[in-house]
């Protein structure tokens, strides 16, 4: 060679750069699937509050709703003469607080449901985005491997032509 940049050497520079590009391109689209993942991972936690404070927000209007149902059957049966304090009308006004109660239990454990629902979501999310994460940095490490790999190769032919052993072992 007379002083120049030999083509093995070009091809070289060219591998390793195509090999870095690449493993730079993998880190980087694992990280953004990872922020991609960990914002739909804080949105799924706080649906997940939203719906337990809707929950319970639902039940105490429920409960509201029953003491006034409560107070105007007792008003109701006292405007007719009834006594409000004993018999049907105490098992009237207790039925409408048993009512209540279940129902406002019911959509309380709905939303509880909805949180823990919401909550394993969450962490599902937050898995994805290691994951990507970790494989992003994966794809790095084998993109490097197999870049120098071929490298290795390529010197090792160019070696074998101007050294004249002929084949590569």
């Amino acid at each position: 060679m007379s002083g120049g940049i030999s083509a093995s050497t070009v091809a070289m520079v060219a591998v390793a750069a195509s090999s870095a590009i690449a493993a730079g391109a993998a880190i980087y689209s694992g990280q953004q699937q990872k922020k991609v993942a960990d914002a739909n991972a804080e949105l799924a936690s706080r649906q997940a509050e939203q719906d337990q404070d809707a929950a319970v927000a639902q039940a105490e209007k429920i409960r509201k709703a029953a003491r006034i149902q409560q107070a105007e059957a007792t008003a109701n049966l006292a405007a007719s003469g009834v006594s409000v304090g004993a018999g049907t009308p105490l098992r009237i006004s207790n039925e409408i607080y048993k009512n209540s109660e279940q129902d406002a239990y019911q959509t309380i454990l709905s939303g509880n449901r909805a949180y823990t629902a919401g909550q394993a979501q969450s962490g599902l999310y937050s898995s994805q985005g290691n994951a990507a994460e970790t494989s992003g940095y994966l794809n790095a490490g084998a993109s490097l491997l197999s870049g120098a790999s071929t490298a290795m190769r390529a010197g090792w032919q160019a070696r074998a032509r101007t050294t004249g052993t002929g084949s590569i072992q």
